[in-house]
């Protein structure tokens, strides 16, 4: 019976195909990393960064292209390389300034109708130009595209950089009530570092803010990552100059925001955080004077309670609605949203921040 099932088994092989859909790996040039930028004539102008191997050591092959469309300049850049041009591991899109101010979806189209798309990638903007920062092919020992990814996660880590991949910008960039960011980087000499966070409104490019106001910002949305540092300056005239500056970290932070009115033309909302901190540096010292340490909470929170209502200014002014108060809205007062031009209202509306810390640890020395 055995040798009856196994002549049986055999014979089926001969009408069964093999995988005839198959990509190999030894056949392909694997991008790592695309950079597309808006040039003259609308055309895109888009930076491939190829992993290869040069004596075993790993090594860019940078290739450019100008086209109507990210499709096209695939088909171009097929052409131009030995081997299959592979995008699918591709782990950053790199976003140039000018072109992060037009609808930025109409060129993303084909990653999410590309079933090998990788939608993990990580898409960030750069200031300026894409292509001056990929073309640098390294910085120090690391191959540009994985410095971008290592810079980045770094300050996912530390509360300075939202944390997005192009799948989790797709559903908000059609999300009416909620607006997002990406992380904004630059070129500094042979250096490439994050400079904060590019706002977003439907889609487009609309304001920016600096590394400090991001981290506040997302401190402020509940998205407190591992970590969280800030500085602020408590003291005037202190010499030397040092003495008037505190560093601290977030250790437990809880923050929400409600809307507290909500009728057409008067719609009012509240973002309130109240933060444990560790204090990391203070060169007073003096942290064991319980009347100093209730006297820094006081400072450090209306200091903080001052900076957020400015980050808020500029999210109402960039029309971003980065803590999705239009969600809210939706969810809560449907017949307030029905009424409501929120392109409009948005950068109106009353946005009441409220920051309260406390110093609950300050290191090692008591």
């Amino acid at each position: 019976m055995k040798k009856i099932m196994l002549a049986v088994l055999a014979g089926l092989q001969i009408f069964i195909s093999g995988c005839w859909d198959q990509r190999l790996l030894k056949d392909s040039r694997l991008v790592f990393g695309t950079g597309i930028d808006l040039v003259e004539d609308e055309q895109l102008y888009v930076t491939a960064t190829i992993r290869d191997f040069i004596g075993g050591i790993p090594n860019n092959s940078i290739v450019h292209t100008k086209a109507h469309t990210l499709r096209e300049s695939r088909m171009i850049m097929d052409r131009k390389v030995s081997g299959q041009f592979d995008p699918s591991k591709n782990r950053i899109f790199l976003l140039g300034e000018n072109l992060a101010k037009s609808d930025i979806y109409s060129y993303l189209d084909v990653l999410y109708r590309d079933s090998n798309s990788s939608v993990s990638s990580k898409v960030a903007v750069a200031k300026g130009d894409a292509s001056e920062i990929l073309d640098m092919g390294m910085v120090g020992n690391v191959l540009i595209s994985e410095y971008l990814i290592e810079v980045i996660e770094s300050q996912e880590k530390s509360t300075v950089s939202p944390i997005h991949s192009l799948q989790t910008i797709c559903t908000l960039m059609f999300d009416e009530g909620k607006d997002f960011g990406l992380p904004l980087v630059k070129k500094e000499l042979n250096e490439v570092t994050v400079d904060g966070i590019a706002l977003f409104h439907d889609k487009v490019l609309s304001g920016y803010l600096s590394v400090d106001e991001s981290t506040l910002l997302l401190l402020l949305m509940g998205a407190k990552a591992k970590s969280a540092r800030y500085v602020n300056r408590i003291h005037d005239g202190e010499k030397p100059e040092k003495n008037n500056y505190i560093t601290y970290s977030f250790l437990k932070v809880k923050s929400g925001m409600n809307v507290i009115h909500a009728t057409p033309g008067n719609i009012k909302a509240e973002v309130k955080m109240k933060a444990e901190i560790d204090v990391a540096e203070y060169p007073q010292d003096s942290l064991t004077n319980e009347k100093l340490v209730k006297a820094i909470n006081k400072k450090i929170s209306e200091q903080l309670t001052a900076e957020a209502k400015s980050v808020i200014s500029k999210i109402q002014e960039a029309n971003s609605d980065m803590f999705g108060i239009g969600r809210e809205l939706m969810a809560y007062y449907p017949h307030v949203w029905k009424n409501l031009d929120w392109e409009k209202e948005y950068p109106s509306i009353e946005i009441l921040p409220k920051v309260e810390v406390t110093v609950t640890e300050h290191g090692v020395i008591n």
